[in-house]
């Protein structure tokens, strides 16, 4: 069974892009082009994802599946095996990749009051031992998509339903995982441009954390990326 969720007034607080548990996580992103699609696309793996009871989502969930594992559990953290994000409308992106040096990307950078930045990061899905962030200026919404098959119950309130023993066997289907792609990632075509967003106190000066909408990110002023 497969749901479609849109989680655009509250990714700040749905998505566990921090490591729990010793758990690793992992997401990959677009390949870079000259241009940036009117869709961006970053898939997800092992990450976790907050259910709470009252918000839409936990009935969401069982109103398409009355019998899903959720139902048993109040406020539950959800571990999403796979998973995907789609960003509508993206304004402009910025990448930062960390290995044994880091590479940054940045498209051209403008955005309007009111646009929304989004910022995922995690463990590359693509190349070994790599970082990768990537924020996401957008004006549209974001989806998280994934499939019933890949939710696992990670906790509920103080109990943890994911073993030290499962972890370890995660961790390692994902290191082998990648181990057998053997991808350079000197072949990818960075500009290295490093945004100045990229400098917390200079974001800051254009956007906030809105409190109505669970900290989402919220840009106070326009921004023509002159200085970029």
């Amino acid at each position: 069974m497969n749901y479609k969720l849109d989680i655009t007034n509250h990714y700040a607080t749905m998505i566990h892009f921090d490591e729990m548990i010793g758990l690793n996580n992992f997401i990959r992103i677009p390949a870079i082009t000259e241009n940036l699609s009117s869709l961006y696309e970053i898939n997800l793996e092992n990450i976790a994802i907050n259910l709470y009871t009252d918000e839409p989502f936990y009935n969401i969930i069982l109103k398409k599946n009355p019998h899903n594992f959720i139902k048993n559990n109040e406020d539950p953290v959800v571990l999403l095996k796979k998973a995907k994000l789609i960003i509508k409308n993206p304004k402009c992106a910025q990448i930062l990749m960390v290995n044994e040096k880091d590479y940054f990307h940045s498209w051209r950078t403008q955005f309007l009051k009111n646009d929304l930045a989004i910022v995922c990061y995690a463990n590359s899905l693509t190349f070994q031992d790599t970082m990768v962030y990537v924020r996401v200026i957008f004006s549209g919404s974001i989806e998280l998509l994934f499939n019933e098959e890949n939710m696992i119950l990670h906790t509920a309130g103080y109990d943890v339903f994911i073993n030290q023993d499962q972890i370890r066997a995660l961790n390692e289907e994902m290191h082998q995982k990648i181990q057998y792609k053997k991808i350079n990632i000197e072949d990818l075509k960075f500009n290295n441009k490093k945004s100045h967003l990229w400098n917390r106190n200079y974001f800051a000066q254009y956007f906030s954390q809105e409190e109505k909408f669970d900290y989402r990110c919220i840009a106070i002023k326009d921004y023509d990326g002159t200085d970029e």
